[in-house]
């Protein structure tokens, strides 16, 4: 048992500090004069460089310049000439050697008209530009990236299962995930509509950091400590901090301007959706491996509930002091 725990705990502190890669490959496509367009795709860097996504012009639309080269993420370039406009047109992107399941949003930035983006499941490379965006149609895309993203937010996950071994009942539970729920959605708006602004980079790391902080916590498991007095107080600081942490991924792709609360409403509401979703998975786990640990007799306790929670707290450290090192060489 002793060397099955050790290998969980490795494996954990092997998890990449790829926590917010988890975005869409995006094509924007930038309205020029006299009828061209710019094709421009991007793809998170874990895609291999020799499947980089190629644009794919419409018919009817005739190229004018071909490119690529690598700006951060993996990015191929396109000019092309459409006349009579894009309207009604296909857009699209071609994988060279596999389609790596990633969503595409794709993104219209018009010269006399307010942007139009949609955002397409895997199965979908292509997009056929309608006249104007529907309401609807943007709430279920930005709905399903919020529902996306914290799925693939390792680091934002990992911190809400600390929240979990924290607060310990139910009860508390559902206060300290309300906080930082409300918490985070504040900081969310406010910098995706650059009313309040932080460098990236310092706030990956303190993300990391607070999750390192949880896991020390839940190791010392001393019940008079302000964390496990007042766990929706620590929930509610830190979540102001993941609330940029969230805003970073509207940031880069951008939103509609013309249904800016749809969209941030709807990538939040997604966002809350995906984190319930692994609450309800993590509880059930929990209960699952506790049940199965119930008949050891681990350091003289009949209850593994101890012995669950440090074993979590000390893979959760590892993994966050990897990623906080990592991050923070992002600094120079």
């Amino acid at each position: 048992m002793a060397s099955l725990l050790l290998a969980i705990v490795v494996a954990l502190g092997a998890v990449p500090a790829q926590a917010h890669d988890a975005r869409p490959a995006s094509v924007l496509i930038r309205e020029l004069p006299n009828d061209r367009f710019a094709m421009r795709v991007r793809a998170p860097g874990s895609v291999a460089l020799d499947n980089r996504p190629i644009p794919v012009a419409p018919g009817g639309c005739t190229p004018v310049n071909l490119g690529a080269e690598d700006i951060g993420d993996v990015l191929s370039q396109a000019v092309v000439s459409c006349p009579g406009g894009v309207q009604g047109k296909r857009f699209g992107i071609a994988y060279p050697i596999y389609n790596p399941s990633l969503s595409t949003l794709f993104r219209l930035e018009q010269l006399d008209a307010p942007p139009l983006s949609a955002l397409l499941p895997p199965s979908e490379t292509s997009w056929t530009i309608p006249e104007r965006a529907s309401v609807l149609e943007v709430v279920g895309d930005y709905f399903r990236l919020g529902v996306q993203h914290i799925l693939g937010g390792l680091d934002h996950l990992l911190f809400v299962t600390g929240l979990l071994l924290v607060a310990g009942t139910f009860r508390r539970s559902l206060i300290a995930l309300t906080g930082f729920t409300l918490a985070h959605s504040i900081t969310l708006a406010l910098s995706t509509l650059n009313l309040v602004r932080l460098p990236a980079p310092p706030v990956e790391a303190v993300i990391a950091l607070s999750i390192l902080f949880l896991a020390v916590e839940i190791v010392r498991g001393r019940k008079d400590s302000l964390t496990f007095r007042y766990p929706a107080l620590v929930a509610t600081l830190f979540g102001l901090l993941h609330g940029f942490g969230f805003a970073g991924v509207l940031r880069e792709i951008g939103i509609p301007q013309t249904e800016i609360a749809a969209a941030l409403l709807a990538f939040n509401v997604g966002v809350e959706a995906g984190q319930v979703a692994f609450v309800l998975l993590a509880l059930a786990l929990y209960a699952l491996v506790r049940r199965a640990m119930s008949g050891l007799d681990l350091a003289g306790q009949r209850d593994p509930g101890p012995a669950i929670r440090q074993l979590c707290a000390y893979g959760m450290g590892m993994v966050a002091v990897f990623w906080l090192v990592q991050r923070m060489e992002s600094f120079a």
